[in-house]
């Protein structure tokens, strides 16, 4: 383990950025040599907004170590919180059993138990699995301000905008950790909800992960092309694209070069294996860091190699991606299809009309249904099934869904007609 005031050099030097910043939960206290440097580059930092050179800092405190500059900063990071940890566990025994050990002596009862909370406290506090809920922190004040920032500044919208303006109104789309599912019987167009979702979110200047278990990407991107180009005010078919017949060449070209970004990233296999699996997607998002990730016909995700039950391996699936969610804060999209219990082209499927959806329902934050509407080709019905921490002024809408087109969007003021096998249905969902 490298010196305390190496270490803590080397993070001085290096902390530099505000991204850096915001993410050292320390403070003067648990630097060992050099608190005093550590406060100088706060306090510069908070009165003239831009951090001190590091030749000022060594030069307005000599005993830092200039050449831990070079030192990687996660690297640093890690050994401090080492020292910091070491120092307190010590620090900790001296006071509770004393320098000389003359405590232990009077009540070593007493010393063993005060000892062991105190412990406790510090596996609590250093424990990066755990987090205290009142820990004397603002940040939860510092979110909350940064919320209402972002409510006042143009749409007001938090998160990643949705394909649901019924949703948007809210002023919350997609937040960080929400896992969100689609479900809808084959031919519905789960896949075009898929697209349009993520071609909202690169809209909204969001990378986003597109995974396709059913498409290949070339294929993917023919619908990305109608869909994000009608955004962009382009009108693109969908079907002229497909089969080759006459389009505006011209200005395909100019919405190929628009939209050329590296914004969306697109997979329909993982180099190695046979299909997709959980463990791969993962890998995906840590490796990319999307803003956003749509997992099209999640159930063809393989979880693992073993020989588990199907119901198991379904649970480990949707309860895995929840957690692949949290962990990587990060608002994944996905959809499934319902079965054949779902007889009804007409009506939105119910949860257990999807193959293991209880797993899926209770995983999932939000929850959509969608079925075709009768006489009407160009529309969809879409039912949100469930939607945590909320409540949406409405849970069953109608879509225009002219997919040639690219034409997806909530219709406000569309009459909606509910099916009649719904009645009893819509509002007794026990999720």
């Amino acid at each position: 383990m490298a010196s305390y005031e190496y270490i803590e050099s080397a993070l001085i030097l290096n902390l530099d950025t505000k991204e850096k910043i915001r993410d050292f939960k320390y403070g003067a206290k648990d630097f060992a040599k050099h608190g005093d440097a550590y406060n100088f580059l706060m306090n510069h930092f908070d009165k003239y907004g831009r951090f001190p050179s590091k030749e000022d800092l060594c030069d307005n405190y000599p005993t830092l170590d200039s050449s831990a500059y070079s030192s990687n900063f996660d690297y640093s990071l890690e050994e401090f919180k080492q020292h910091v940890l070491e120092r307190t566990i010590l620090s900790s025994i001296r006071e509770k059993v004393g320098r000389d050990g003359s405590r232990v002596k009077e009540n070593p009862k007493k010393v063993l138990s005060d000892l062991m909370v105190k412990l406790t406290d510090i596996d609590v506090d250093f424990d990066e699995d755990v987090e205290a809920y009142d820990d004397g922190n603002l940040s939860r004040l510092d979110d909350y301000k940064e919320r209402t920032r972002i409510r006042e500044m143009g749409e007001g919208l938090m998160g990643v905008r949705t394909s649901f303006s019924s949703i948007n109104t809210q002023g919350v789309g997609w937040m960080p950790g929400d896992l969100v599912a689609a479900f809808a019987r084959p031919t519905i167009g789960k896949t075009w909800l898929c697209v349009h979702a993520a071609a909202t979110a690169v809209v909204q200047g969001k990378r986003t992960l597109l995974v396709s278990s059913e498409m290949p990407i070339r294929a993917i991107n023919m619908r990305m092309d109608v869909v994000l180009g009608r955004m962009l005010n382009y009108n693109f078919s969908h079907r002229n694209l497909r089969y080759g017949e006459p389009i505006n060449e011209v200005e395909y070209q100019r919405f190929l070069e628009e939209s050329n970004t590296k914004s969306l990233l697109v997979c329909d296999h993982i180099v190695g294996e046979m299909g997709i699996s959980l463990n791969a997607i993962a890998g995906l998002i840590r490796k990319h860091n999307p803003e956003f990730v749509v997992i099209d016909g999640v159930y063809l995700i393989s979880v693992s190699q073993g020989s588990k039950q199907a119901w198991e391996q379904s649970h480990m699936l949707f309860y895995g991606l929840k957690n692949l969610a949290t962990s990587t804060n990060t608002p994944i999209l996905v959809s499934t299809q319902a079965n054949r219990d779902a007889s009804s082209m007409f009506r939105p499927p119910k949860a257990n009309e999807v193959a293991f959806g209880d797993a899926l329902i209770r995983a999932s934050d939000v929850a959509i249904s969608m079925c075709k509407v009768k006489d009407s080709e160009d529309k969809r019905l879409v039912q949100f099934q469930k939607y945590r921490d909320g409540h949406l002024h409405k849970d069953l809408t109608a879509m225009q869904w002219d997919i040639n087109y690219g034409d997806i969007k909530e219709l406000e003021d569309y009459p909606v007609e509910i099916p009649n096998d719904m009645e009893g249905f819509r509002n007794n969902q026990n999720f």
